[in-house]
């Protein structure tokens, strides 16, 4: 019997809805080793590529976990493997027909840890749009990166937005994307490099308010604008995972995390720097 254990993912930003400079897009997020999808061979269900698998563990849709990429990602993985073809990364993405606007998803899934893309070529996207409207191929991965801490999850109630909402966000405008890719570049990726958790929170939270995602923590809730507002009072600088519900914030240490469980909820994981895999019974 074949297995594909997968992942879920944190989608910290889209960088650039501008493309003021020929690209639009580019994604940074980090891939987590729960919650997770689970897929095993079996005939409980049939994929759109005709493949019969059973769902062993599963998460929530539409919460700000990539579930959509992430089911498609670990189908086209069995899909291939029954063919005997393993991990091959580049047919697995084409399959899958995710990546149109972050890659995010899809590099988290392939290699685990921390992904920058670099986005869209206007000549193939020329305006932004969400991954379910977009048929842009892959963005290229510039960075992959290990990442050294715990993280602290919470899935309030919350705006669940996707379909024709999501695609309406995405023509609203941006302001502050210069700003944006200062503190990715210069503050919160450095930081990962030189293990600084205190600059890497500070980034969290001023990406809150810039590009993008400012616009996704506007969207949502003010019960999870609340938790937020809350968190951030306790010294807890938290972050909206794409559009959301969910929120997240990175620790030291369980017990810090634990902290975190006995004041607001959640859970707490672990980072997964290996990306998905494949066991075969």
């Amino acid at each position: 019997m074949l297995k594909i254990i997968g992942l879920s993912r944190i989608h910290i930003t889209l960088i650039d809805l501008e493309g003021k400079y020929g690209r639009i897009d580019g994604g940074i997020g980090l891939a987590l080793s729960n919650p997770k999808i689970v897929i095993s061979d079996g005939n409980c269900s049939t994929d759109h590529l005709g493949v019969s698998y059973c769902l062993e563990e599963d998460y929530p849709s539409h919460v700000g976990l990539g579930h959509t990429t992430q089911v498609r990602m670990a189908i086209s993985s069995l899909y291939l493997a029954k063919r005997g073809e393993y991990f091959k990364s580049e047919k697995i993405i084409k399959l899958s027909g995710r990546g149109g606007t972050s890659g995010v998803g899809i590099y988290a899934f392939i290699h685990g840890g921390l992904i920058v893309d670099g986005g869209h070529s206007t000549k193939v996207k020329p305006k932004p749009l969400p991954s379910d409207f977009s048929p842009a191929p892959p963005p290229p991965l510039l960075i992959r990166l290990n990442f050294p801490w715990k993280i602290y999850l919470n899935i309030p109630e919350g705006k669940r937005v996707f379909g024709k909402e999501e695609l309406q966000a995405f023509k609203r405008e941006v302001s502050g994307i210069g700003d944006l890719s200062r503190v990715i570049f210069l503050k919160l990726l450095p930081a990962v490099i030189e293990r600084d958790l205190s600059d890497v929170l500070d980034a969290i939270s001023l990406i809150q308010r810039l590009g993008f995602k400012r616009i996704e923590v506007e969207m949502q809730s003010e019960k999870v604008k609340e938790l937020m507002r809350l968190m951030e009072k306790k010294g807890f600088h938290p972050g909206i995972s794409s559009f959301g519900p969910c929120i997240y914030t990175f620790v030291q240490s369980r017990k810090e995390g634990e902290e975190l469980v006995s004041r607001f909820g959640g859970f707490i994981t672990e980072p997964n720097n290996n990306g998905a895999k494949i066991l075969k019974a």
